[in-house]
């Protein structure tokens, strides 16, 4: 079954963040997402993930009779943002959730998981 992973957490600690220190924390947390990404591709190796920037960066679209309506950020108020996602096939759901548990973002924010609609 393909699941998507997708990756909540409080942007608001890397807001503001000066180049040396932001490139400091991102080494430091390396290893684990190293580790991570070796295991997931043990588990799916056609596994895709990506990083998102930052959701102050997002865009928000609606249409609102008939009319295009276009907002900066995220559109709920909420400490946890999406902040990236993995797509991988796994047997089932308990191997989606030992695999979402090893992502280092679980022990600060919250890893959503949902089935892919196969058509």
């Amino acid at each position: 079954m393909r699941y998507a992973l997708l990756v909540y957490g409080d942007q608001s600690a890397w807001a503001g963040l000066e180049g040396a220190e932001a490139t400091r924390r991102r080494a430091e947390s390396m290893p684990r997402w190293l580790t991570l990404f070796e295991e997931m591709a043990k588990a799916d190796p056609g596994v895709a993930g990506r990083e998102l920037v930052a959701a102050s960066e997002a865009k928000v679209v609606r249409v609102v009779d008939g009319e295009r309506v276009v907002t900066d950020g995220p559109f709920a108020e909420t400490k946890e943002q999406l902040g990236g996602l993995f797509v991988t096939t796994l047997p089932d759901l308990d191997e989606a959730i030992r695999i979402a548990a090893l992502v280092p973002t679980a022990e600060t924010g919250s890893l959503e998981i949902r089935p892919v609609v196969e058509r």
